[in-house]
């Protein structure tokens, strides 16, 4: 039997090339399209969603489904001593809780839920110090779970809110003063686990000027970091690229995921800066 094991949600993005030095599985939220559900990272892919979505279909989310969970659960309970499940945060989806009973009703003892307050790339932040942290022979707890999400940021641009207005992430106040003003926020995952706005820019320059700042900021802050990025539809790479180049170093790319671009649209770019280890 092999000692450790994480589960995660298809909602965390992992950098391209990532090689997870434990064993890690994806447990897929479903992507509803015109009423018919597909799994994350299954049956559906950010290439398609991004296709469907710029025909106008219409996309909707769901948790992962107690058959998926119990399927994958009962497949992994035996083959570790200790199994660690970090989903994205409890204030964007019922998924931690979901999990939390089927680990309650069938009384699996080896397994250990986590809370990330985060979604997308800071849940691959804070699972990679997580694994860390196991190789080293640490107990780990959500206190260090909450510790390193305090030690990372995650910034993010989207084309519209719109999406997330839709799946109810943020307030009708916000987005119709973005669609008077054509404003165009900053926004990231705060301490809480919910989007909030970090900036705002008067345009799309204007945005991306003022997330270079503040990734710029963390940075001297804390001269030993690392820097991710993220994006959706194909030709928002080189735009982040672009932003990524503004920096000494760049640690790896993610293709933001089928769930999480059902809720920001497929114009969707984010930077994540958090503390080495």
């Amino acid at each position: 039997m092999d000692k450790i094991a994480f589960v995660v949600d298809s909602t965390a993005d992992f950098p391209l090339g990532w090689k997870p030095p434990l064993d890690l599985y994806r447990l897929p939220l479903r992507v509803i399209v015109d009423g018919k559900e597909y799994r994350d990272g299954v049956d559906i892919d950010a290439d398609k969603l991004c296709s469907l979505m710029e025909e106008h279909h219409s996309v909707s989310t769901s948790l992962p489904s107690a058959e998926d969970i119990i399927k994958l659960f009962e497949e992994i309970k035996n083959k570790y001593e200790q199994i660690f499940v970090v989903t994205l945060s409890q204030k964007l989806s019922g998924t931690y809780n979901a999990i939390r009973m089927v680990i309650e009703n069938f009384n699996l003892r080896n397994f250990l839920l986590f809370d990330s307050k985060a979604v997308s790339g800071k849940i691959f932040y804070i699972v990679a110090r997580l694994m860390k942290d196991v190789l080293n022979g640490k107990r780990i707890s959500q206190q260090n779970v909450i510790d390193y999400g305090k030690e990372c940021e995650m910034f993010f641009l989207l084309e519209s809110l719109e999406y997330l207005k839709k799946g109810g992430r943020i307030g009708k106040l916000s987005l119709f003063l973005g669609k008077l003003l054509h404003l165009k926020p900053v926004l990231k995952i705060n301490r809480e686990g919910e989007v909030s706005k970090a900036s705002v820019g008067m345009s799309q320059e204007d945005a991306i000027a003022k997330l270079v700042n503040m990734v710029t900021s963390f940075v001297q802050k804390c001269p030993d970091y690392l820097l991710y990025g993220g994006y959706g539809a194909i030709h928002m790479k080189e735009k982040l690229e672009q932003i990524l180049s503004k920096f000494n170093r760049c640690d790896g790319i993610a293709r933001v995921g089928a769930t999480v671009l059902a809720h920001t649209g497929p114009e969707v770019l984010g930077v994540l800066v958090g503390k080495a280890f």
